[in-house]
């Protein structure tokens, strides 16, 4: 819907409150590697680290309203209708990730050359996956499955929070690929690192090429911290994802049951109450 209907209007129709932060930290590290590369793993690391608060994808279910202002800056880079090259500034990334001190994962990785504009000082890590085929597969039974049918998807009309995750999946994964990620997937993931690794070199820039299997050292090495004494984090397998999403969402869920229910209630006492009067009249 955000990209043809004014997202004004849908914030009136769909409510939520959203996050509306300063920097309050410096943005010290822009992990901007896709989804699916080890990016909970980094993050978890970043915030061992020191880097304070990490922002990652599931760390936005903790404050729904922040798709809101994504779906905002998505349409402003995406859509046909109003699109706004101009709003992608670092004043309107600060609204949702003014707190952080270090982003990974998307949403921030769908914005990465604007990012890299917005923050000249950050440190730029372009996590991946050696294997494009394995990324293409992790992506395709997870992140691509997000409200991609009727199932999941009817459920956000009923509900302003989940209305809002599924416009923001829209703008921010399924815009990336062209809205047909198994047939642009691979070439998306390819012309991603190729852009920045382009828009690094055009800057001057240095960045770190890191994959999770590199573990400590090189992380270390290039953010200037000590090697820590346990393990490398891990999180987020492709065995945990529907599961944890259910978890996420299973309150909203529920309220876009009940309130489902309570419009087909609604809608049938009307229809009962004009068939009454049609047959009586």
């Amino acid at each position: 819907m955000a990209g043809y209907i004014p997202i004004s209007l849908l914030k009136f129709i769909y409510p939520v409150p959203e996050p509306n932060f300063t920097r309050d930290r410096p943005l010290q590290v822009l992990a901007l590697g896709l989804g699916r590369t080890g990016t909970e793993s980094l993050a978890l690391a970043l915030d061992n680290l020191g880097f304070g608060d990490v922002y990652h994808g599931w760390k936005t279910a903790e404050q729904p309203g922040c798709y809101v202002q994504w779906t905002r800056l998505g349409s402003a880079k995406y859509s046909t209708h109003h699109k706004n090259p101009s709003l992608l500034n670092r004043a309107e990334f600060d609204r949702v990730i003014g707190h952080c001190g270090a982003v990974t994962d998307l949403p921030t990785a769908a914005f990465a050359p604007e990012m890299l504009r917005a923050y000249p000082e950050a440190k730029v890590i372009l996590n991946r996956r050696r294997d494009v085929d394995a990324w293409y597969e992790s992506q395709k039974m997870t992140i691509a499955t997000l409200f991609a049918d009727w199932k999941t998807i009817t459920p956000c009309l009923f509900e302003a929070q989940l209305f809002w995750t599924w416009q923001c999946v829209r703008f921010v994964v399924f815009k990336m690929a062209g809205d047909d990620f198994e047939r642009n997937g691979r070439e998306m993931y390819l012309e991603h690192y190729a852009r920045l690794e382009a828009e690094c070199r055009r800057q001057g820039r240095e960045w770190l090429d890191w994959t999770v299997q590199d573990g400590w050292e090189p992380l270390c090495k290039f953010l200037d911290k000590p090697v820590p004494d346990h393990p490398f984090p891990s999180g987020n397998t492709v065995g945990d994802f529907d599961a944890r999403r259910a978890r996420v969402h299973k309150q909203q869920f529920q309220r876009a049951l009940r309130n489902a229910s309570i419009v087909g209630v609604l809608l049938m006492v009307a229809i009962a109450t004009v068939w009454y009067r049609v047959s009586s009249g």
